[in-house]
């Protein structure tokens, strides 16, 4: 009986290893725009690059003697070439994250042409009839939302096959708001 019951638990066991590896394993659909990503990239360029500069000059101050430290001459040139290597560094890395951020400003503006296409599409071809048709609408609205969700998401995916897939999700979510969303608000008014 007691051989019994430890394979139960141990069954149980693997089954909730199986289930939370495959929870850690799902790929996050959270989209994060390009646009976004070249304004992160340029505050992170400019902090950098701001740090290194004023670090380099605190540095020559201190190098000058117009800024002293209460330091052992013995070990103020290991200061000086840790910090100044420090301060070189985050130079350095705000001039490639501006280069980054050049790179990222010219594919942002291609992707907001593609969500600009996506969405006109969407406007044109994709209507609640369109997207009811063919399911129960006496469903609760939370069943409606992912039937309807999946059409929409399956049409984009359809008619834009190049389209990053968690783009195409992002502006699914989009295009359900302004379908069905934007109906509420004006009805409630």
């Amino acid at each position: 009986m007691s051989e019994q019951l430890e394979n139960e638990i141990a069954t149980e066991e693997t089954n909730n290893e199986l289930d939370f590896e495959s929870l850690v394993g799902e790929k996050s659909s959270t989209y994060t725009k390009l646009s976004d990503k070249y304004e992160d990239t340029m505050s992170s360029a400019s902090t950098l690059l701001f740090v290194g500069i004023a670090g380099i000059i605190f540095i020559a101050l201190i190098y000058f003697k117009v800024i002293s430290l209460p330091m052992d001459v013995s070990t103020s040139w290991l200061f000086d070439l840790v910090m100044g290597g420090v301060f070189i560094g985050f130079t350095i890395a705000g001039v490639v994250s501006f280069i980054h951020a050049k790179q990222l400003k010219v594919d942002a503006a291609a992707e907001n042409q593609t969500i600009e296409t996506i969405l006109d599409w969407s406007k044109q071809n994709i209507t609640k009839d369109v997207l009811d048709q063919g399911i129960d609408c006496s469903q609760p609205e939370e069943i409606l939302y992912f039937s309807r969700y999946d059409t929409i998401k399956d049409l984009l995916m359809h008619q834009f096959e190049d389209a990053d897939e968690s783009l195409i999700e992002d502006l699914s979510e989009t295009v359900y708001q302004n379908i069905y969303e934007a109906d509420e608000e004006s009805s409630e008014q």
